[in-house]
């Protein structure tokens, strides 16, 4: 996958709605996730989407880290992060986001 620079990604922020974290802090397979809660919680992303919602679970149950992400187009997305690093699941977000950034583009659509 092609790395995405920082101001395209924060262009693609403002396509999501809502992100929810959740994992154990004390489980090893929840870095990625952990990780992922800190790039978003950037200024810039803030900035670019101050609707975005981020909303982290801390759990105390041995489930799997997850990551899911609401679009302002409706769809959703959950991913098992434990088979992701954090830049791996940002590049999921960009793909989804870029898409409804196309179509919004050939409808004319703006945000």
């Amino acid at each position: 996958m092609s790395r995405v620079s920082k101001e395209v990604s924060t262009r693609l922020f403002k396509y999501v709605k809502r992100i929810d974290i959740s994992f154990n802090p004390f489980d090893a397979r929840a870095r990625s996730a952990r990780e992922f809660m800190n790039l978003t919680s950037a200024e810039r992303i803030r900035v670019a989407n101050p609707n975005l919602e981020i909303k982290p679970k801390i759990v105390n149950s041995a489930n799997a880290p997850k990551v899911s992400f609401e679009f302002i187009d409706g769809n959703k997305q959950e991913i098992d992060s434990q088979g992701f690093v954090a830049s791996e699941i940002l590049q999921e977000l960009h793909m989804q986001a870029s898409q409804i950034e196309n179509k919004f583009e050939l409808e004319g659509k703006e945000i």
